[in-house]
């Protein structure tokens, strides 16, 4: 509950500064940083495989979504929604084949 709160302050406190330059908040970011390995050093957290495969699928969907929706800007010969779609079936296939034989190992 303190890191949720931690980082909500942080990410309200950076968005209502007006003046806000790289540098500082570069300076702010690796404070933060640095607050979330004091953290961990005083409390560590314990994660299982389980919800390590989730965490890491988060930033993976938001790519995913990204190159769907920006297929045909990026690519100079841009796949076709089907090919993306199977591409994207398939992924979701082995992550759930991985999630789920992770829960009976």
């Amino acid at each position: 509950m303190h890191f949720i709160l931690i980082w909500v302050s942080f990410i309200l406190v950076l968005s209502l500064s007006e003046e806000l330059d790289h540098e500082h908040f570069l300076l702010f970011s690796c404070s933060l940083f640095y607050a979330i390995y004091l953290y961990n050093l005083i409390s560590p957290i314990a994660l299982s495989l389980r919800e390590t495969l989730l965490l890491f699928n988060v930033p993976t969907l938001i790519l995913w979504y990204l190159v769907f929706v920006y297929n045909d800007f990026l690519c100079l010969n841009p796949i076709s929604h089907q090919t993306f779609i199977s591409l994207f079936i398939f992924y979701l296939y082995f992550n759930f084949y991985f999630y789920y034989k992770s829960c009976n190992s």
